[in-house]
């Protein structure tokens, strides 16, 4: 991984963050479901992202700094993960993603 990519992830979540705060300073947090099940649809390893199908139908994406643990390169297509959501700039976005046991499955229309 390059400096400047580096850099940029560190400043990416900074700014994360601070809109975070700045939502909640606003008062503009809303209250979110508890985690749901997902399952990894597509994954870019090398980019640090990927998409995440739900069990309703949609996805998700989710940045290498949300997989908790750094277990991002645990994640393949399929792998059955548990995903709290927020809305981000351009829609749903993880906010932390957990992988979960073989023994959860997820069925979606993926």
């Amino acid at each position: 991984m390059t400096l400047r990519l580096r850099f940029r992830e560190a400043f990416d979540s900074a700014r994360r963050r601070l809109e975070d705060h700045l939502r909640e300073l606003r008062r503009e947090v809303t209250s979110h479901a508890l985690p749901s099940v997902a399952r990894v649809a597509r994954i870019f390893p090398s980019e640090g992202y990927g998409i995440l199908a739900t069990s309703d139908n949609r996805e998700v994406y989710f940045h290498r700094n949300a997989v908790l643990d750094g277990h991002l390169d645990d994640l393949k297509p399929g792998t059955t993960v548990r995903v709290a959501e927020e809305e981000g700039e351009e829609g749903p976005q993880a906010s932390s993603i957990a992988v979960l046991g073989a023994q959860h499955q997820v069925t979606t229309g993926h």
